[in-house]
């Protein structure tokens, strides 16, 4: 992948043309990492909420160009964090993603039974907008791509939160 030494947006700008050079990574001087990418949805991203690369794409160039919503079959391969709402395929689709470092607010989701620690790894939840845990309370780690939790999360079923986490997609 190329490395954008220069960019020309911010990271809170979409844009409806590629104007970055898709697929390219921006190291920024806080130690976090971004990739400039393409919305392949039809619908919008939500700010701050995690993203996954195209199962379909694995083998290309491709793969680090374009980025979905979580479903099943992509959910192994987290993408980042959308930095803010991405609008769909087609219109202001193109944008930045945290790919590595500490990020403020992230969304994630309560699950029942036992909250979210410190440490804890996580990753996107299947069809939604948000992070939730990834494994049972003091397992470790089972994927490469992955979020760990730096703020402790309720048990509150269903509940989104806004919740430091770092994040491993580089």
């Amino acid at each position: 992948m190329a490395i954008c030494q220069l960019k020309f947006t911010e990271f809170t700008d979409i844009k409806s043309t590629d104007v970055e050079g898709v697929g390219k990574l921006y190291y920024a001087d806080d130690g976090k990492v971004y990739r400039w990418v393409k919305n392949r949805n039809a619908t919008a991203f939500t700010a701050k909420q995690p993203v996954c690369y195209d199962a379909g794409n694995v083998g290309s160039k491709a793969l680090f160009e374009s980025v979905n919503s979580p479903v099943t079959a992509d959910l192994m391969l987290a993408a980042g964090i959308a930095v803010t709402a991405i609008e769909a395929s087609g219109s202001k689709c193109y944008g930045w993603v945290q790919v590595w470092g500490y990020f403020k607010d992230a969304r994630v989701l309560g699950v029942s039974g036992t909250a979210v620690a410190i440490g804890d790894e996580l990753v996107a939840a299947d069809g939604t907008t948000t992070l939730t845990r990834a494994t049972a309370v003091g397992t470790a780690p089972k994927r490469r791509l992955t979020f760990q939790a730096l703020e402790t999360c309720s048990d509150a079923t269903g509940a989104t939160y806004s919740k430091d986490v770092y994040v491993f997609c580089l």
